[in-house]
């Protein structure tokens, strides 16, 4: 479990990471869970006109809702609530950073009968330009179910920078391309009445691949974890080998 959370959290540092009016949210075309896929609903924005004192693509502040968001097939269905806030940090000088507040964004899937969903709560600044996206994350937040009904959360603080693989292809409101993904930090994994703090650093870097269509979005790259737990140390290696695949190596 611990893996698989440590994966999505690492997919889901990309998840957004070009917005910035929220007029689009790249990578909302489809539920962004680690879990489902399918149709997407479109959230609410407001204010609908929001005030730009600096003239740049980032809006002093607006909030986009999701509610009553959802899709079904067969025997599996989504469905998305919760809100995000994108705030300019630098409203009086025109550039691209932003600043994304998650509160209670959650994502549900269904299958079969079996329910897992994920909860975010948090805030992530991103500064960009055309070729690189560094963002931080201090006390970001993932809550997990599981299909057997247990929970556990993922409290983090990281950094991240991505790299586009052709320089300049990163464009503001649009899907992010292929690239490289650094991640390093701590965090606290909590399953239970348990709880783990993790030091993580990627190495190699991860590379995302924008044709993929199963998450996670990396073809290559591992993820190395210090896991400490009562004074007791173990590591923890997540290596991604092809869209989707990945293998999680204790010892």
């Amino acid at each position: 479990m611990m893996g698989e959370a440590v994966a999505a959290d690492a997919q889901n540092e990309l998840d957004g990471a070009t917005l910035s009016s929220g007029m689009f949210l790249p990578g909302l075309g489809a539920p962004i869970t680690p879990f489902g896929s399918g149709d997407f609903c479109m959230p609410t924005r407001s204010p609908a006109s929001p005030a730009n004192a600096d003239g740049d693509r980032v809006p002093d502040s607006v909030r986009i809702a999701f509610t009553g968001c959802g899709f079904a097939a067969g025997t599996e269905a989504d469905t998305v609530r919760g809100t995000i806030d994108i705030v300019d940090p630098t409203p009086a000088v025109a550039d691209r950073s932003v600043k994304t507040v998650f509160t209670d964004l959650t994502w549900v899937h269904v299958r079969d009968g079996k329910v897992r969903s994920l909860v975010v709560n948090g805030t992530r600044e991103t500064d960009r330009d055309a070729s690189v996206i560094s963002q931080i994350e201090k006390d970001f937040k993932s809550t997990y179910t599981f299909p057997d009904g247990s929970t556990a959360s993922h409290d983090r603080t990281w950094n991240s920078t991505f790299t586009a693989d052709a320089a300049g292809s990163i464009q503001p409101d649009a899907p992010l391309p292929s690239g490289k993904l650094s991640i390093d930090g701590t965090s606290t994994w909590t399953h239970g009445t348990n709880s783990y703090s993790l030091t993580v650093s990627t190495d190699p870097v991860l590379h995302y691949n924008a044709s993929c269509s199963a998450r996670p979005k990396f073809d290559a790259g591992t993820i190395k974890s210090t896991v400490t737990r009562n004074g007791a140390t173990s590591n923890v290696t997540i290596a991604f080998t092809a869209c989707g695949q990945f293998t999680v190596t204790r010892s």
